[in-house]
């Protein structure tokens, strides 16, 4: 997958395999997006939705030159560590992805729980988040940029729920740029000399190669 779904795909997944108590013991937390495309768009009780909201440059993170990116181009293999040069390009171009993260309950008690749940390490702390995105081996860092945010109301219905907002930033990049492949050579031909360097010796210049 592309830069973006790359994301949404990691952020996903982090969000997937909550359960929370219920009278007849646990239920898993279904995770999907506001608008999906093949998911079923009917709302559960609980469930998490995912709303992409923007993705935007980042110029405090921009960098220029020519380095190496640690991660190979859509659809090929990822460096190994037997390569020793691998993928260059210019600087990739940074972005931030924001996100806004809601969760749906009818209970009180399974808002408070999915609270506790997401505040861990691995889901959305508030410090030292980070989104593993396994297609291009990277792990990003992670932000809580907003939230949470606990709200109730009633629904058509007139059925009393109970929501959780967050606003997520994923700190991404992206190479706009042909990415180049380099290895070393597997056999060298003759001598390698270091470059010629000058200096002056009683009046005559010498070149020499140390």
């Amino acid at each position: 997958m592309p830069w973006i779904l790359n994301e949404d795909a990691a952020m996903k997944r982090r969000l997937t395999g909550l359960v929370v108590s219920h009278q007849d013991g646990v239920i898993p937390v279904p995770v999907r997006f506001t608008t999906p495309e093949i998911e079923s768009p009917d709302m559960a009780y609980p469930s998490i939705t995912i709303t992409r909201l923007q993705a935007s440059r980042a110029p405090e993170r921009e960098h220029r030159g020519f380095v190496k990116i640690d991660y190979g181009p859509e659809g090929a293999d990822l460096p190994g560590p037997e390569d020793r040069w691998g993928w260059y390009a210019e600087f990739p171009i940074p972005y931030n992805i924001d996100y806004q993260i809601e969760v749906h309950t009818r209970l009180q008690q399974q808002q408070v729980e999915l609270a506790q749940l997401l505040a861990k390490e691995d889901r959305l702390p508030e410090r030292g988040g980070y989104l593993e995105i396994p297609n291009v081996n990277v792990v990003a860092s992670m932000d809580v940029i907003g939230g949470p945010v606990f709200t109730d109301g009633y629904d058509d219905d007139s059925k009393r729920y109970f929501e959780i907002r967050y606003i997520v930033r994923v700190f991404s990049e992206m190479t706009p740029w042909d990415i180049k492949r380099y290895n070393f050579p597997d056999q060298v031909v003759g001598r390698i000399y270091n470059r010629a360097r000058t200096r002056q010796l009683g009046g005559f210049e010498n070149q020499y190669t140390p």
